[in-house]
């Protein structure tokens, strides 16, 4: 089985990464990161993933379950019948004729088994997974405002003590529906900022689990990884995180920087 480490290298590495999808190093990283920090902390749980694509991430966070722990995926694939006009017009925007069997073909190159697959929409997650048994969740399905902010109160009905939540398009134009129901999250529902990367902002609404410091600790001991200064968001702080052009020349020689990491 491919080990964490190695996938995340591979997605860094541009001209041998074959998966399609967007999936960015400084993600690898701090995917990485979420999961070394909870076990160091003995922080346990299952691992959610909403919207797969074809397997970009997904294959990384099967690498992270330990003993007793399991990982689940929820997407709709190609039943376009389960989505709002929106998100309709979305998935044939940017995710035209993907299927399930595309998803499973490419993790299958990785693991020897799929993960636990729900094939629905994600607002019946909470009839599927039992609430508080989980450590780590991918948002990364629907991008309208109502079906994220309906993601996100699954899963913090899902995520257990310590657990931490990970969104994707949270700062991009053709996704405002995300920032909207990420901030109302943050203003309303106590959401904890720990970290964010151009694509993918990283939260949790545990006071006492990890902390934008653990982050910056981590992240110190990667000098791939180069990060701001602290911002605040009112009693917490996060830094944001990019891949450093010299390793992005590491990986790729001669290869530009892709503009959602400069």
């Amino acid at each position: 089985m491919t080990t964490a480490a190695e996938y995340a290298d591979s997605v860094a590495a541009f001209a041998h990464d074959d998966v399609p999808g967007w999936f960015f190093p400084a993600d690898a990283l701090l995917f990485r990161a979420v999961d070394e920090l909870q076990g160091a902390r003995g922080i346990t749980g299952d691992l959610l993933e909403i919207g797969v694509y074809q397997g970009k991430s997904a294959i990384l966070i099967g690498c992270f379950p330990r003993a007793g722990e399991r990982f689940a995926v929820c997407d709709v694939f190609g039943d376009l019948d389960a989505l709002s006009a929106e998100n309709r017009d979305e998935s044939t925007t940017y995710y035209p004729g993907y299927e399930r069997a595309a998803f499973e073909r490419n993790y299958l190159r990785f693991h020897a088994e799929l993960p636990d697959v729900h094939a629905v929409a994600s607002a019946r997650l909470p009839d599927l997974l039992p609430a508080g048994s989980f450590r780590f969740a991918h948002i990364d399905g629907g991008h309208s405002y109502d079906v994220v902010r309906q993601d996100i109160e699954t899963v913090r009905r899902l995520l257990g003590p310590g657990g931490v939540v990970v969104l994707d398009d949270w700062s991009t134009s053709h996704a405002p529906g995300v920032g909207r129901a990420l901030w109302a999250a943050f203003a309303d529902g106590g959401l904890i900022p720990l970290a964010f990367t151009p694509g993918k902002f990283y939260a949790t609404w545990d006071a006492d689990g990890l902390t934008g410091a653990d982050f910056a600790g981590w992240a110190a001991g990667h000098a791939e990884l180069e990060s701001t200064y602290e911002h605040r968001f009112g009693e917490h702080t996060a830094r944001h995180y990019t891949m450093g052009a010299p390793f992005w020349q590491r990986f790729a020689p001669g290869t530009p920087v892709p503009a959602e990491e400069e």
